[in-house]
C-alpha cells in the first residue's frame, strides 16, 4: 500500500519526537529537507508487509497462496524497492559492517518463510472469520481542554473471530522485546484499538486483542485490551504532544538510530564531517579540524598530568606517619622548595555516605525528602557533608537518619595548594621582656620547620 502523509497526529510522528527533537523538526517542522539515507532493516520490513498483505489479501477467494508464487512476489518486491530508493538517491545504511545487500535479502525471506511454514499453512494465522490488511484507523482523543486530537494510522492486520477482534502488527526484529519493552510496543495498538472501537461496524465486539507477530524468532504476544490499556494510551499521546508543542530548542539527541537517519547531512552532529569529507579544501572546516586534533592531543597530556598529579597525592598521604607522627587524622602543610605555595594534606576519619554506585544511596535520599530533610542536607557532597557529619552539626532527627545509612568510620583525605604565608627568616632578635617580669618566649635565628613555623627558645632576664 503507499501511504500517503498526513498532517494529523501519528505514533511514529510522536516517537520520531521521543526518539530526537531535531529528527521531528527536520521532518515535520522544516520544508524542503530531504532524506539522503534510508536502513536496509526499513527496506527489510517494508517488503515483508508487502509480502504478507499479498498472503492475506482476497483470502477467501484465494486460500492459502503456495510458496514458490510467494517467492516470486518477494523477488520481485525486493528489486522494486532498492530500485525506488536508488531513484530517490538515497544511500542505503548498512549494519554490523555487513553491506552485502544479499545477505539482508535472505533474512528477509527467512522471515517470511518460516512466517508461512509456522503460523500460515499451519492454520495459526488463518483461522478467523474475516480479516483485512493495511486498514486506515483515525482515532480521536479528547484532551483536558475539550479539544478533539486527530490521529491516523496503519493496521497491517486485523482479525474477526467470535465476536473479538484482533488488532495485529508484524514484527522483522532478530528477537522479542522482554516485558519491559512491551507495552511501550503495544502502545501503537492501544491507540489503534481507541480508533476501531468507536466504529459502527465494529459495536457487536465484546473483546480487542492485540497480537505481535516475531516471525524470525517463531514468536507470538498475545494481550487482551482493558479500560486501563485505553487510559493510560490516551495519557500518553496526550502528555506527548504537549511535550512537542511546548519544545522550543528541539536539540539532537545522540543515539543508535542515528547511523540510519536520513537527515544526518543536515544534522550538527554529523554535518561537519560530512563538510570536510566532501570539501576538504574549505580552510573554515579544515581549520576547525585541525583545532580538534590539537584539543585531542592536549587532553591525552592533561590526563597524564592527572595522574602523575594523583600519584604525588598519594605519596603525601603514603607517608602521613612522617608528618602526623602517632595521630591518625591531622592535618600538615608542606611548602615547596622552590615556588611560592604549600601542599596541605587533611586527613580524617569520617562516616562514609553511600555514593551514587551504592543501592542504598536513592533510598536514602527518598527517605530524607519524605521526611522533609531534603533542603537541610542540600546535597550529598562528601566535601561538605563529612565535616557535619563529624561533629554531628545537623539536627539530631537527620542525625538518626544519616546514621541508618551511613558506614563506619573510613579515612577521608583531601590535598589542596595554597599561597605560601610569609614568613620572615633574616637573621635578628626579637626581645619581649618587662622589667622584672617573668621570662619571655622569643623567636629564634633558626630557619623554618616543614609547617612553615619557628622554632621558639626561652630567654631569661
Amino acid at each position: 500500500m503507499n501511504r500517503k502523509k498526513s498532517n494529523k497526529w501519528s505514533n511514529s510522528r510522536i516517537n520520531a519526537f521521543l526518539t530526537c527533537a531535531k529528527l521531528y523538526k527536520f521532518k515535520y517542522i522544516e520544508k524542503g529537507n530531504k532524506e539522503e539515507f534510508v536502513s536496509i532493516s526499513i527496506i527489510v520490513g517494508s517488503v515483508f508487509h508487502s509480502i504478507l498483505e499479498l498472503m492475506y489479501k482476497d483470502f477467501y477467494l484465494k486460500g492459502i497462496l503456495p510458496l514458490n508464487e510467494i517467492k516470486e512476489s518477494f523477488e520481485f518486491e525486493w528489486n522494486k524497492k532498492l530500485d525506488l530508493e536508488s531513484k530517490k538517491n538515497k544511500e542505503i545504511v548498512y549494519y554490523e559492517d555487513i553491506d552485502d545487500p544479499e545477505v539482508y535479502k535472505k533474512y528477509a525471506w527467512d522471515c517470511i518463510n518460516r512466517y508461512y511454514e509456522k503460523f500460515y499453512i499451519t492454520g495459526v494465522e488463518t483461522s478467523f472469520e474475516s480479516c483485512k490488511t493495511e486498514e486506515i484507523v483515525e482515532p480521536e482523543i479528547t484532551d483536558s481542554d475539550g479539544n478533539v486530537i486527530k490521529f491516523r494510522g496503519f493496521i497491517d492486520r486485523y482479525d474477526l473471530k467470535d465476536d473479538v477482534l484482533t488488532i495485529i502488527d508484524y514484527k522483522t526484529s532478530r528477537q522479542a522485546p522482554n516485558n519491559i519493552y512491551l507495552e511501550k510496543t503495544f502502545k501503537q495498538l492501544y491507540l489503534y484499538a481507541l480508533g476501531m472501537k468507536k466504529q459502527e461496524r465494529f459495536k457487536d465486539v465484546k473483546a480487542i486483542n492485540v497480537k505481535l507477530i516475531y516471525p524470525f524468532p517463531g514468536k507470538i504476544i498475545n494481550k487482551l485490551v482493558t479500560k486501563d490499556d485505553l487510559s493510560d494510551a490516551e495519557n500518553h499521546y496526550l502528555e506527548s504532544i504537549n511535550l512537542i508543542k511546548n519544545e522550543k530548542k528541539f536539540f539532537q539527541t545522540p543515539n543508535y538510530n542515528c547511523k540510519s537517519c536520513g537527515f544526518r547531512k543536515i544534522c550538527p552532529e554529523f554535518s561537519s564531517i560530512y563538510r570536510l569529507k566532501e570539501s576538504p579544501d574549505d580552510l573554515d572546516i579544515k581549520d576547525a579540524a585541525n583545532l580538534a586534533d590539537q584539543l585531542v592531543v592536549l587532553k591525552k597530556k592533561a590526563k597524564d598530568i592527572d595522574k602523575e598529579i594523583e600519584e604525588i597525592k598519594k605519596k603525601f598521604i603514603d607517608n602521613k606517619k612522617f608528618f602526623l607522627k602517632d595521630d591518625e587524622e591531622g592535618r600538615y602543610v608542606i611548602p615547596g622548595a622552590e615556588t611560592d605555595s604549600e601542599v596541605v594534606v587533611n586527613i580524617e576519619k569520617v562516616p562514609k555516605v553511600p555514593d551514587s554506585q551504592d543501592s542504598m544511596r536513592q533510598i536514602m535520599i527518598d527517605e530524607l525528602k519524605e521526611k522533609g530533610f531534603w533542603e537541610e542536607i542540600a546535597t550529598l557532597n562528601a566535601i561538605s557533608v563529612n565535616p557535619k557529619l563529624k561533629k554531628k552539626a545537623y539536627s539530631k532527627e537527620l542525625m538518626n537518619i544519616l546514621d541508618m545509612y551511613c558506614y563506619d568510620e573510613e579515612e577521608s583525605s583531601r590535598v589542596t595548594l595554597r599561597k605560601a604565608k610569609k614568613i620572615d627568616t633574616k637573621k635578628k632578635s626579637l626581645k619581649l621582656s618587662l622589667d622584672n617580669g617573668p621570662k619571655t618566649q622569643v623567636y629564634s635565628e633558626e630557619t623554618t620547620t616543614f609547617k612553615g613555623h619557628k622554632k621558639v627558645k626561652d630567654y631569661g632576664e
